[in-house]
């Protein structure tokens, strides 16, 4: 990215993130107290590293096909333990590699 990833437009973030202004200002709503980004003078939304971590976050989760009811749990309990959901997603991640390589490894087996 050649702007800084602070002060940030919903558009821009859109662009960076693949995620739609609509389906933002709705997790925004969503995920209230979770991804807060801050307000111009004018109104209008400004976001950071922090915010894009987040929806980066969001995106990968449900992508997984993880409820959004469960993602705002697993992201509103980030103030009890930081570290938990960074190896709960560690853990989604080496699982699916395993299903991945289980996978390859039986359609070779047919062969």
């Amino acid at each position: 990215m050649s702007h800084a990833m602070h002060n940030l437009t919903i558009k821009q973030v859109s662009e960076i993130t693949g995620i739609p202004s609509y389906t933002l200002r709705f997790w925004e709503k969503e995920f209230d107290g979770i991804l807060i980004p801050s307000r111009t003078n004018g109104g209008q939304r400004r976001y950071n590293e922090k915010h894009i971590s987040v929806i980066k976050n969001i995106k990968w989760l449900k992508k997984q096909g993880i409820h959004l009811s469960r993602i705002k749990e697993k992201l509103g309990n980030k103030e009890n333990n930081p570290n938990t959901d960074r190896i709960d997603l560690l853990a989604q991640r080496v699982g699916e590699i395993v299903k991945h390589e289980v996978y390859n490894f039986l359609k070779e087996e047919d062969r």
